[in-house]
């Protein structure tokens, strides 16, 4: 029974790269390349529309949340803590941040991407704001990471609000 099953896996091999069937692609190994279903723009237009939301998606997951996290908590702690009061933390934590999340959701080129990093900035002075005044310094980093959803919509919000053509 083994035996039959590794002649029929190797039949099927074999079938594969000299079979004269078309196979569900319209490839096989002996297509030439200028009859390849890839050089027809339908299919190429499926890829490309596949690659631009995985490129997205990718972005996304590892520049925009990555900026995002350390833009809102940089600016919890610079606010939270005196000693990290000097213009070269303060630069990092700006220029390193904003540029993620720009590259991650937006785009350098358009000015008004700016907006981007600035809402989290923004929603990172009003959580340290509220949480300061409610219950001291405390409070900011036991609940303030409550208000880390809201600098990931805010962003979202403002590129869409940058970007209307309107």
């Amino acid at each position: 029974m083994k035996k039959t099953k590794i002649e029929q896996r190797i039949n099927n091999t074999v079938n594969a790269f000299f079979d004269d069937e078309p196979e569900t692609f319209g490839e096989n190994s002996l297509t030439f390349a200028s009859d390849s279903a890839l050089l027809k723009p339908e299919t190429a237009a499926q890829f490309n529309e596949k690659g631009d939301r995985l490129i997205k998606i990718l972005k996304r997951a590892f520049l925009f949340l990555p900026g995002a996290l350390y833009l809102f908590f940089g600016t919890l702690s610079i606010l939270s803590f005196d000693f990290l009061w000097s213009s070269l933390t303060v630069l990092g934590v700006l220029l390193i941040g904003s540029f993620l999340t720009i590259f991650g959701l937006g785009n350098l080129k358009n000015p008004k991407h700016m907006a981007i990093p600035l809402s989290i900035v923004v929603v990172g002075i009003t959580t340290f704001w509220l949480f300061s005044t409610l219950g001291g310094l405390k409070y900011v980093f036991e609940y303030g990471i409550y208000f880390f959803p809201l600098a990931l919509i805010a962003p979202l919000l403002a590129k869409t609000l940058v970007d209307d053509k309107k």
